[in-house]
């Protein structure tokens, strides 16, 4: 089936590249409304404007495990050849990030599986070497909880690398991964994964050999994992672009202040959920008005937190992951259960039905600021207008 689909998007690969730069080639989709502050939302005049990528590129997809010297797990997806289908698939089972103990509580036909669109240890592509980018989970989350993002990311040309961040991990706070373990900065993490690729990528027999570009590198990621990518494109040269979901100006002290913090000096993006219950919508806006330009934000209406993710998917005809949690006998606390959940209830948009819209302007943005296309290709509210629903509002800033 995915091989038949993935053969499908490559035949109409170059149609879905056209129809996508006539969409954003002259500005002529639309009608462009400056702000006082200089930023810019295109509206669409003329009709809507199809998304070029949308739909899963036309790489299969790889899965590498590595660790980094303190033992922790880093997991690296990447463009495949056509015979990755070939290798074993990637399953992902959230149960494994529990203690044996706690695994043992959990009735096996409860142990959700969620497959990944990958092939572990698959052979690389050929065409590379391919744009790096890094990804930061957030609090509670994992390397996997953005399946659908890091895969469609691979799929159209990047290596995507992943580090369990066992100081915030869901495995680290139920105390398995975090055992043994230094506490290290979050960009420190980053910044060790990057070389800790770099690093097995020069064994021969890695899938990693001679397939990293490694001077166009990203940073991205998910609620606490926004600001890690914000604070890590401020601290790394070596990162061109930056993606935050659903991210907050910082943490306040006891006494409510937030620390300033350096802002990038590279491009960057801001998406956020309009429902969101654990950062709200204003502070991300705020973190985007911050933000030298260029500069994209893209709102999605009526979605929750982790619509940026898999989580509300995992093992979701079992109760997802609140289920699970009570099956072990985790008696969790509030704020962690609401954690959760925010953005799985049934009056917000369906995460799934949001992810081709995160998709595209993610992989959108990551190509043109990191030199592969040479114009924006769909950066423009026309684009967003083929989403509705959800309804989708794209504001820029170029500078």
């Amino acid at each position: 089936m995915l091989t038949t689909r993935r053969a499908l998007l490559a035949s109409v690969f170059a149609l879905a590249l056209f129809a996508g730069a006539c969409s954003s080639d002259s500005g002529s989709d639309g009608a462009t409304t400056t702000k006082a502050d200089g930023a810019t939302t295109t509206t669409a005049a003329d009709g809507k404007a199809d998304p070029a990528y949308a739909e899963m590129g036309p790489n299969q997809v790889g899965s590498r495990s590595i660790a980094l010297d303190d033992g922790r797990r880093v997991v690296i997806w990447y463009p495949a050849a056509d015979s990755a289908a070939d290798a074993p698939p990637e399953t992902f089972d959230i149960a494994s990030l529990l203690s044996p103990e706690l695994q043992a509580k959990i009735d096996p036909d409860l142990r959700p599986q969620y497959d990944i669109d990958a092939h572990i240890g698959a052979d690389p592509a050929t065409d590379g070497p391919y744009p790096v980018v890094l990804f930061s989970h957030g609090y509670a989350g994992f390397p996997e909880q953005s399946a659908d993002l890091v895969t469609h990311l691979a799929s159209w040309g990047f290596v995507v690398i992943a580090p369990d961040h066992v100081e915030r991990s869901l495995s680290g706070l139920l105390g398995t991964a975090s055992q043994g373990v230094a506490k290290r900065e979050d960009p420190e993490v980053l910044s060790a994964s990057l070389d800790a690729a770099i690093a097995d990528a020069k064994a021969d027999d890695s899938p990693l050999h001679d397939l990293m570009d490694l001077d166009e590198v990203a940073v991205t990621g998910h609620s606490a994992g926004a600001s890690a990518a914000f604070l890590t494109a401020s601290s790394d040269d070596r990162i061109k672009a930056f993606i935050s979901y659903s991210v907050s100006p910082g943490r306040p002290d006891d006494d409510g202040n937030v620390a300033e913090r350096p802002v990038p000096k590279v491009p960057g993006m801001v998406m956020l959920g309009t429902a969101d219950g654990i950062i709200e919508p204003e502070q991300s806006v705020a973190v985007y008005d911050g933000m030298e330009p260029p500069k994209y934000l893209v709102e999605i209406e009526g979605a929750g937190h982790l619509v940026f993710s898999d989580i509300c998917l995992i093992g979701k005809d079992q109760g997802g992951l609140v289920q699970l949690t009570k099956e072990a006998g985790l008696d969790l606390p509030e704020d962690l259960l609401r954690l959760a959940s925010d953005g799985c209830e049934p009056d917000k948009t369906d995460p799934a039905d949001a992810f081709a819209a995160i998709d595209h302007f993610s992989v959108a943005f990551l190509r043109y600021e990191l030199g592969i296309d040479e114009e924006p290709m769909g950066l423009d509210q026309a684009t967003a207008d083929s989403f509705d629903p959800p309804q989708i509002t794209l504001t820029s800033d170029p500078g």
